[in-house]
């Protein structure tokens, strides 16, 4: 785990430092590092195709297996039905 922390952290401060060197001090006519509108745009695509197939997964581990759908007006499990009113006269 220490191992797994210590890369963690490398990747971080390696991302951090070169943000910082493409974005403190700059030049006219020096060219960035990292294109940081592409990276973005590729993060964003990134979290848009996961959160699409989180919802998916979401939606068919929710949703109700075919054969067990109720009755309409039925009870849920453990709970009774209320009884039909009596007809007015």
């Amino acid at each position: 785990m220490p191992y797994l922390s210590g890369v963690l952290t490398g990747i971080v401060l390696t991302i951090l430092v070169v943000f910082l060197i493409d974005h403190v001090g700059d030049h006219p006519g020096t060219q960035d590092i990292v294109n940081w509108n592409v990276l973005g745009a590729k993060i964003g695509a990134g979290v848009e195709t996961v959160s699409e197939g989180v919802r998916e997964e979401v939606h068919e581990a929710t949703a109700p297996e075919p054969g067990n759908t109720p009755e309409p007006g039925a009870a849920p499990d453990g709970m009774q039905a209320e009884p039909e009113p009596a007809p007015a006269q």
